[in-house]
Order: C-alpha cells, then structure tokens, then sequence
C-alpha cells in the first residue's frame, strides 16, 4: 500500500502541474451544463410562444370560410400569384396553400376536396409552422363534417366510433427525465474526457519522453504502477464528473420547464444515490485509457485511438432510442448501460432496486481491474516499453 500511495502521489503531483491540460479537461464539465441550459431555453422558448404566421396563398378567393378560419386562429393570409415550388426552393416562403379554383363546385357536391400545402419536408425550420397550418385545416374539416350532419338532423356522435382515452400514468418528474434523456451522456462523457490527459501523459506521454523505462527500473511491481497511474487518473475523472453532475442538476432545476408542462425537483436523498450509481464509471474510463495508450505508438497516437472510445457513453442511449426495450436486473451487469439506466431512474423518481446499485458495481469495478492486470503484463514487453 505504501508503494501504491507513492506512485498515485507522484502521478497526481504531475497531473496538477500540467496546468494547462488540466484547464483544457476540466473544461468540458462547464461547457456541457451551459449548452443544455442554452439549448432547452431556446426549445421552451419556440413551444411557448405563440406568434403570427404569415401564410401565401393561392386563390384564397375560393375558400372564404376556410381563409377566415385560419385568420380567426392567428394565420396572416397573403395573396400568393408567383411559382409556389421555386419560391419554396429559393427559400423565400416557407409554405403555399394553393385552393382550387373547384373548390366551391367540389364542395357542393359533398367530394372530397384537397387543399394544396407546398413546402419543403428537408427544412426543419418550416416543420411547426406546417404542422400547425394542417392541423387547424383538419379542425375545419372536422367541424364541417360536424355542421353537415347537424343540418340533416344526424347527431355528429354517430360516426365518432371508438376514440382512445389519454391516461399517462407518468410522474411529472419521469417525463422531464424522458425528456432530458441527454443528461446522462454528458455526465458519464465528463468521466471519459476529464481524466483522459493524465491516462494518456502517464503511459505513452511518459514512454515519449523517454521516462517510462527510468520508473520501471524501481524496485515496483508493474502492477502497483499501473494501480497508481489508474487510480490518480481516476481522481481527476471523478471530480470532473461529479461536477458535471452538479452543474446539470442546477440546470434543471433553473430551466423553467413547467412552461412545458413539466416539473422536475429533486430530494436531497437523491444526490448521494446519483454519485453511488456513477461512481465506478471513472474506473473503467481510466483503465480503458491506460491500456491503449500503452498500446499507441506516440502520445499523438493515443489521443487519436482514446478519443474513440469519447463514443461509449452514448451507445446505450442511442442503442435505447432505436431499439427501446424494458429494462431488467441483468441490464445493470453491462457497464455504462447499468449506469445510465440507473441516472434516467433516479432522475425519474423511479425505484431502484438495492441489487441494481450491486450489480453495476461489481461488474464494472470487475472488468477495471481486470483491464488493469492485462496493462500491467504489457509492461513486462520491451515492444510496449520502447514503443
């Protein structure tokens, strides 16, 4: 343990002098919590407000009872006469309604009849304001079946058929934490990147410089080398994540999501029970780390095969979000996985079960140290050590 402590002090002592890719690591935990702030501002900000659509409109003569329906509901109508398509492509409109000159004949005649929207389905701009100027078309359409069957002494409830009923039983809490489903990647992204310069300095930084092969000659077993350099760098990532944690969390707290309907607090017995969930995440990061940056050849080298592995944290949200499936106790064995499902159910103000925190700790801790041994048996190859 003495031998231990010695290489952990001495790897911390010199990843804190390194000022400055200490500031360029740690920079991540700020910037995170500052971009979902900035990015669901500007999300409630588009879904809350309720501003004037500017509608073009070919032949809106044909329709009066239509063209005032959309006025009644905050559509500013705008007499359209040139080509609809390549205003559409010069991005000078963002929709046409284009109503046919049979409108009324058609009708009359109780046919069904189509009005044209001419847009771009690429732009994702356009999409609310397509979206909304459907919608209130389907309302007309909706209460003008009404209105027809009413004047022929037909009840409209006779064709309502069967029609669902809406019962989400969903707490407030779990639907935020749907909703800020991301919150998770950047906190177990901080544990990969914060302690990503000190993994890589200690192993091919060090083998670079030509002071790898001094520190061997000790009289300290490879492993207790490797446990040091893990273990310091494992600090470094702890702290960052932990902060990217805390600033996320007052993030959500700040964000005025109960303009969305939602609402997302956050019991003091909660914050212990995140840190334990996450807790060995920097372990396995770290390990990762120093295996292949005693497996790259420079330290520019290992930057390029470490910053692959930045991806982990976000394959199970982005697994989850294509292929959702229910969740089950052996979910909690696969690292990264476990923890991320662990984060959205506490957010959630979901149970988690006692053997879920067990599960994920031991699996995760099991394969750090496991990734550990097989760095410490590189060592004893001169290939590793000479690079």
């Amino acid at each position: 343990m003495k031998l231990l402590g010695a290489v952990y002090r001495k790897e911390m002592i010199d990843g804190l002098r390194d000022r400055r890719s200490l500031l360029s690591s740690f920079f991540f935990p700020f910037l995170a919590p500052l971009f979902i702030y900035g990015l669901m501002t500007l999300m409630i900000e588009q879904n809350t407000k309720k501003e004037t659509i500017e509608l073009p409109v070919i032949g809106a003569e044909h329709a009066p009872a239509l063209i005032q329906h959309l006025v009644e509901n905050g559509i500013a109508i705008t007499p359209f006469t040139e080509d609809a398509e390549q205003a559409i492509r010069d991005k000078t409109v963002d929709l046409v309604l284009e109503i046919p000159a049979d409108y009324q004949a058609s009708m009359a005649a109780f046919e069904l009849t189509r009005v044209g929207m001419i847009h771009d389905g690429s732009r994702n701009d356009t999409r609310a304001t397509v979206s909304r100027v459907r919608q209130l078309i389907r309302n007309y359409s909706n209460e003008l079946n009404a209105l027809r069957l009413i004047s022929r002494g037909i009840s409209p409830r006779l064709i309502q058929g069967v029609q669902p009923k809406n019962e989400d039983i969903a707490s407030e809490e779990q639907r935020a934490a749907n909703l800020l489903n991301y919150i998770p990647i950047y906190v177990l992204m901080a544990a990969f990147v914060c302690g990503l310069g000190l993994a890589i300095d200690t192993t091919a930084g060090e083998r670079e410089r030509r002071s790898l092969e001094p520190l061997l000659i000790n009289p300290v077993p490879r492993l207790m080398l490797i446990f040091g350099k893990w273990l310091a760098a494992s600090t470094l990532s702890a702290v960052g994540m932990f902060i990217t944690l805390m600033l996320c969390l007052w993030t959500m707290l700040a964000l005025p999501l109960d303009e969305l309907g939602l609402r997302f607090s956050l019991e003091h017995s909660q914050i212990p029970l995140l840190v334990l969930a996450i807790l060995p995440v920097p372990l396995l990061a770290c390990s990762l780390q120093l295996l292949l940056g005693l497996f790259a050849k420079s330290f520019k080298d290992a930057q390029s095969y470490i910053g692959i592995l930045v991806i982990i944290p976000v394959l199970p949200s982005l697994v989850l979000q294509f292929y959702p499936v229910t969740t089950s106790l052996w979910m909690y064995l696969i690292p990264i996985l476990g923890q991320s499902l662990m984060i959205k159910e506490i957010l959630g103000a979901e149970p988690v079960a006692v053997s879920a925190y067990f599960l994920s700790l031991i699996s995760t801790l099991a394969a750090s140290v496991s990734i550990c041994f097989i760095a410490a048996r590189l060592l004893n190859q001169e290939r590793v050590i000479q690079g």
